[in-house]
């Protein structure tokens, strides 16, 4: 179990204003529940005058009733959402990795329609005005890539708005897309 982790987690959740609004209303309706609606249920009348009586007469017990009404659902919702988060840890690190990769890296539609597209490569994209694969990788080299279940590994390509050559490599997918996935050679690289 990594605890730095959890201690991180519980961090982030404590840094998040909606904990805090959601513990307030939920133990606001709690409050209102319990305080408020069941005397009225039980005796029928005035329970804001039996509410007072109780402060007045167990002072400690009311209000430790009162606070344990909104300390509940703030330790819940805390709980719930570190352990969902501890649970997909490894699914959200996944989903960040291409956001990481300083290289061009994204997925596009059999006809080059760019459908996701990492942080970086935004970027670049952005830069260059690159909308669709065939702007970054060629009309010619985007037939060849999406003409069928092909993988393609270690194609050269040269990046003339750049100056730079890159290895582009491919992977269809079962949806239709193409992941494609571009490295950045050195000047002096061979292959």
């Amino acid at each position: 179990m990594d605890y730095s982790l959890i201690g991180r987690l519980i961090s982030d959740k404590l840094r998040d204003r909606s904990t805090y609004i959601l513990a307030f209303i939920i133990g606001t309706l709690i409050n209102l529940y319990g305080q408020l609606l069941v005397p009225w249920f039980r005796n029928g009348d005035a329970p804001l005058k039996v509410l007072i009586d109780e402060l007045y007469n167990n002072t400690g017990l009311s209000l430790f009733s009162i606070f344990l009404a909104y300390a509940f659902p703030f330790c819940v919702g805390i709980y719930s959402v570190v352990v969902a988060r501890y649970k997909n840890r490894r699914v959200e690190s996944i989903a960040e990795f291409p956001d990481q990769k300083p290289d061009p890296v994204f997925r596009a539609t059999m006809e080059g329609q760019l459908v996701e597209v990492g942080a970086e490569t935004q970027i670049l994209f952005d830069k260059h005005d690159i909308t669709a694969a065939q702007h970054i990788i060629g009309d010619e080299l985007w037939v060849k890539i999406s003409s069928g279940n092909a993988i393609f590994d270690g194609i050269r390509l040269h990046f003339e708005p750049e100056g730079v050559d890159y290895l582009v490599t491919s992977r269809p997918m079962e949806n239709s897309h193409i992941n494609v996935y571009m490295t950045r050679l050195p000047e002096k690289a061979v292959i």
